[in-house]
């Protein structure tokens, strides 16, 4: 099996310092997507991968799920203690995701700006589908760099950030094909949030600065087209149950 990734885990470990695990769930259209699509499970198993710090793992807890993750960074140890205070948990292990092996199915297998962070993001998914239980429910989300508007302003003002990114991984109509080849029925594919554009920290020329401040103008009008516009989202999502035999 052929493992690239696009993104060296020494960027994940330095952004992750002195961030603490996050037990309060984020008011944003992320949490208000798993909340309004994904059923409630109390005593169900749900699997986060790359799932350091936890922001949706939380949403989840609250949704009555118990808690499990696999990240490679070391922080991810310290999850179990942290979330355990609040949610109902299981095991939070550091390792290698296509390595990982589970004698036991969950009921929701999910991650969050994970599969476009490797070249073979196919087989990255396909491995997500068969850790999910007949019944599961798989839920998948990266953000939108490919549509049109969002796309242009990664490659002019976030460079760096989007050559980690692989734009192919951004395509939920080729994620329904996996899974529904997988064994999935697709309850919900596409895009969704208003417009909003974030980038990492870094130096911005004066030409990138006055388009800065110009989108920041402009993004209150941007925000009023339709949600669910492949141009302007700036989330990309799936959510599939598994089939029973």
């Amino acid at each position: 099996m052929k493992r690239v990734t696009l993104v060296e885990q020494s960027y994940w470990d330095n952004s992750y310092r002195g961030v603490p695990p996050s037990l309060q769930p984020p008011s944003d259209a992320l949490s208000a997507w798993i909340k309004r699509y994904v059923t409630p499970g109390a005593g169900k198993s749900c699997l986060e991968i790359g799932c350091y710090p936890g922001r949706y793992l939380a949403v989840l807890g609250e949704l009555g799920y118990t808690l499990n993750g696999i990240d490679l960074t070391p922080a991810v140890l310290g999850m179990k203690e942290a979330f355990e205070k609040k949610y109902s948990t299981g095991t939070f292990q550091q390792l290698n995701f296509l390595d990982f092996k589970s004698e036991t199915p969950f009921a929701l297998v999910c991650s969050f700006g994970f599969i476009e962070h490797f070249t073979d993001w196919e087989t990255v998914l396909r491995k997500h589908a068969e850790l999910v239980e007949p019944g599961g429910t798989i839920v998948v989300e990266v953000p939108n760099f490919r549509g049109t508007l969002q796309r242009f302003l990664h490659r002019r003002l976030d460079a760096e950030n989007l050559r980690r990114h692989n734009l192919e991984a951004m395509r939920p109509d080729r994620w329904a094909r996996v899974l529904s080849d997988a064994g999935f029925d697709i309850g919900w594919q596409g895009y969704f949030g208003k417009f909003v554009f974030w980038h990492d920290h870094g130096r911005h020329g004066f030409w990138q600065r006055a388009l800065l401040r110009t989108l920041r103008m402009l993004t209150p009008l941007l925000r009023m087209l339709p949600e669910g516009w492949s141009a302007v989202s700036p989330y990309v999502g799936i959510i599939a149950l598994k089939r029973k035999p």
